[in-house]
């Protein structure tokens, strides 16, 4: 069976993401797996798994310093801008620069320690927000 093509909006923001969906002649927002309109923008790294969203969220006291957020602050920037100094402060995880020269969040994963850039963790948020999207 073929798919029909769908349009979709999504509102990545700094704590919260928002996907809606057009369908029926109607905009709907599309609920999480745990019945939130509003998925946690956040990207969590254990030594077993990567955690996505809410489930993130659910480990960030324990796993704060390998908890990615507010990423979309970081895409296409380089670590020593100016205004990103209060990044420093916000983030839970350590700020680097990652391999691409941009900024990106020194993190373990896997028992390896990993340098991660923005615009890779933002990838994997937005795969999370496509599989949500897909099962709505």
């Amino acid at each position: 069976m073929a798919s029909k093509p769908a349009v979709i909006g999504i509102d990545l923001g700094a704590s919260d993401s928002y996907v809606a969906y057009v369908g029926k002649g109607i905009v709907d927002v599309v609920q999480n797996e745990v019945s939130k309109r509003a998925t946690s923008s956040l990207v969590g790294f254990t030594d077993r798994e990567r955690l996505l969203g809410d489930a993130a969220l659910a480990q960030i006291r324990s796993n704060a310093k390998n908890s990615c957020r507010n990423f979309k602050h970081l895409i296409g920037r380089k670590l020593d801008a100016s205004d990103l100094e209060t990044e420093h402060f916000w983030s839970t995880s350590k700020l680097c620069s990652a391999a691409d020269g941009h900024s990106g969040y020194a993190v373990t994963y896997k028992g390896e320690s990993l340098q991660m850039s923005a615009v890779e963790v933002t990838a994997m948020y937005l795969t999370k927000l496509k599989e949500i999207t897909e099962s709505w």
